[in-house]
């Protein structure tokens, strides 16, 4: 087990920027005692818990990446605030579950209804357009091996949102057809 004065860096990217924390292995050590949050958001509801956590960055931090890293306690957790009216703590929770969806597919997708499943299959913002093409593709892929035997609802849909991802948005390359360039 590690000591109380253990530190790790933890880093959460929205967007071009990154958000780097240093905290201690255990939070009490630092006099950051997290509150059971899963408990918080059955009694008081997403939106009151991600407000809390939007005031508290270290917890907010932590917790994505524990989702992003797939501690299925956090990915829960991540599933359950991303209900949220709160667009900034929907958008970190929402980063930190399409990281863990490449990771941990079946566990995020068993936890999100159907209507989730487009907005969390999607590229992460951080993503460079060319890691953006290789990730949506590699994804499509373990997909495909994944939902081989007996495909899913979700597991379908998720492959849909890739695809689409990658075929209509930034990521795809429209290059003139031959006969069209002349005209």
């Amino acid at each position: 087990m590690a000591s109380d004065s253990t530190i790790t860096l933890l880093c959460l990217r929205a967007g071009l920027t990154a958000l780097c924390l240093v905290l201690p292995v255990h939070s009490q050590a630092s006099g950051l005692a997290a509150p059971d949050w899963s408990q918080q958001l059955r009694s008081r509801g997403a939106d009151r818990v991600n407000a809390s956590l939007l005031a508290q960055p270290a917890h907010m931090a932590a917790l994505n990446q524990r989702a992003a890293d797939c501690e299925p306690a956090a990915v829960g957790l991540a599933v359950g605030l991303v209900r949220t009216t709160l667009p900034k703590a929907a958008r970190l929770h929402e980063e930190s579950l399409r990281v863990a969806v490449g990771t941990c597919t079946e566990l995020v997708l068993a936890q999100l209804t159907s209507g989730e499943v487009p907005r969390i299959c999607a590229s992460a913002s951080s993503w460079t357009i060319t890691q953006t093409a290789r990730e949506l593709r590699r994804r499509i892929a373990q997909l495909d091996l994944d939902e081989a035997g007996r495909p899913s609802e979700r597991g379908k849909a998720c492959r849909a949102a890739y695809h689409h991802e990658l075929h209509h948005t930034r990521v795809s390359l429209r290059v003139a057809r031959p006969d069209r360039a002349g005209r």
